[in-house]
């Protein structure tokens, strides 16, 4: 089934190549009975590789996905919560975690005084108030380190459990190696079919989106998600220095296809994307 539904990409697109093929079968009148078996083995040929393509794109999404899931629920994360809950381990995993929890602390500190303050009156002895403040203070203290502790946790099973999920996706790319040789395949010539206008506006919204005038706030709001995924505070140079690198990286990268690749295959649809973009 998939020598079947797989061919080789070359130079010039298959759509083409098939397309002067059976015209010239529908031309030739001894051939028109073979026009047709070829147009049906055509059809059944794109519908076996648009389902294993279909397939392979599902499993390469929701098989790491559903793996990863269920190794941080069954393993991972006990595995982690048994060891980071025994005494000689530190409370917090790194010192960005402790400023945040000394944030909290002193927020419901302030929020405790302020409402003592809203709700003292002469009638109610200063011991007693006292008493009370240092059992909240006390409450609010052991909140705080459960709560850092749960970070912590869930910092570390994010880390594992990523980590986990792309040996995964390497090892099913792998595996499905002929199917994802198919998928290149469908979405290329799928790619092919589209008429210049419409690959050039794919073209322009998919460069404008990553590395347009406004991509910018998006890559650091990436940033700042992925470094506190991983428990790391979001530092004002990092996010400087990843949004003015790798932009400007990804948009030579994509110069450097659209010249390369895009001349060659298509030179009408480069030539709209220039007109396009100037």
């Amino acid at each position: 089934m998939q020598k079947k539904v797989f061919e080789p990409t070359g130079l010039i697109p298959r759509s083409i190549s098939r397309t002067v093929y059976r015209f010239f079968l529908q031309v030739w009148p001894t051939r028109k009975k073979q026009a047709r078996e070829i147009l049906l083995a055509e059809f059944r040929r794109s519908r076996s590789q648009a389902i294993v393509s279909i397939q392979c794109l599902l499993s390469l999404i929701f098989i790491p996905y559903g793996i990863t899931w269920a190794l941080k629920g069954a393993l991972i994360q006990p595995c982690i919560q048994n060891i980071w809950i025994q005494p000689e381990q530190p409370i917090f995993l790194n010192p960005y975690q402790k400023h945040r929890a000394y944030l909290q602390l002193q927020e419901d500190q302030n929020r405790r005084f302020f409402e003592h303050l809203l709700e003292v009156s002469p009638q109610k002895p200063k011991d007693a108030l006292a008493i009370h403040w240092k059992e909240e203070s006390a409450q609010d203290m052991h909140y705080v380190i459960s709560r850092s502790t749960e970070i912590t946790i869930v910092t570390l099973t994010n880390a594992v459990g990523d980590l986990c999920g792309l040996i995964v996706f390497f090892i099913l790319c792998q595996v499905l190696n002929k199917q994802r040789v198919i998928l290149q395949s469908f979405v290329a010539e799928s790619l092919y079919s589209l008429s210049d206008t419409t690959k050039s506006f794919l073209l322009i919204l998919v460069t404008d989106g990553i590395v347009g005038f406004h991509s910018s706030i998006g890559w650091q709001c990436l940033g700042e998600v992925l470094l506190q995924r991983f428990g790391f505070e979001p530092q004002n140079n990092l996010m400087l220095l990843f949004v003015s690198t790798c932009p400007v990286f990804l948009n030579t990268m994509f110069k450097y296809g659209i010249f390369r690749y895009l001349n060659k295959i298509s030179p009408s649809a480069y030539a709209v994307f220039r007109n396009m973009q100037e």
